[in-house]
């Protein structure tokens, strides 16, 4: 009879994705129950959201001009939110020291939360644009594709940067100031395109103008996801 120490790790049965997948069906599960973090994050782009229309005229030529802000203001303050909670939960009884002592690779670890952050950003803009729509009375027909893929390559970008900051903050007493401090001037410059790449497409410009934005957020979201499974292993170390 062979012996327990005979029988592969659990790293070694699963493999890197399948330990990246392990993580991000746990943080699936767990919101599932509590319904704590897309809760928090809906309700407070639909706040948002409802301020700003009864604070100012944003239909016509305004909300070409202001519209995009707010939405995005919403989307990466409602991000925090998610962020605040990536670890939250490993943070009790040291749950979070368990997971990295378990045999699979740290950077699978942080491309499981990396996907369950830009799963909840990705259902929070989703469920807000019909709301966005419906309050600042835009017809989504011309719009929806491009806006979808802004929406797609902008929550990448803050769930690549966003979850390593958030892994960095996590052991801090002050964690929930220093995260927004440290993280809103790395991704200013994904704001800066996503706000300029909305714009144009609320004022229909031709593809072609706010292409240039896409390769920046592209190649932002592939950099910063590079740099932060490099960086993940001594981040959590520290």
């Amino acid at each position: 009879m062979s012996s327990t120490l005979d029988r592969p790790a659990l790293g070694e049965e699963r493999g890197f994705w399948g330990a990246a997948m392990a993580v991000l069906r746990k943080d699936l599960l767990a919101e599932w129950h509590t319904r704590e973090r897309l809760s928090t994050m809906v309700f407070f782009v639909l706040l948002t959201l409802l301020v700003f229309n009864f604070s100012f005229e944003l239909g016509g030529a305004a909300l070409h001009q202001i519209g995009p802000g707010v939405l995005w203001s919403a989307f990466v303050f409602a991000s925090l939110f998610g962020l605040h909670h990536t670890f939250a939960a490993e943070q009790e009884n040291n749950c979070l020291d368990a997971l990295l002592a378990a045999p699979v690779s740290r950077g699978a670890v942080y491309l499981g939360k990396m996907a369950g952050n830009l799963l909840f950003l990705l259902v929070v803009e989703l469920l807000a644009l019909p709301f966005f729509a419906l309050f600042f009375n835009l017809s989504l027909e011309a719009y929806l594709l491009p806006l979808l893929g802004v929406f797609a390559l902008g929550a990448g970008c803050l769930s690549a940067v966003g979850t390593l900051f958030a892994a960095l903050c996590s052991n801090l007493r002050l964690r929930e100031l220093l995260l927004p401090l440290l993280l809103l001037p790395m991704v200013a410059p994904v704001i800066i395109s996503c706000v300029g790449t909305t714009a144009m497409i609320f004022q229909e410009r031709n593809p072609e103008e706010y292409f240039p934005y896409l390769r920046i957020l592209g190649v932002y979201w592939v950099l910063f996801s590079a740099l932060s499974l490099i960086l993940f292993d001594h981040v959590v170390e520290e």
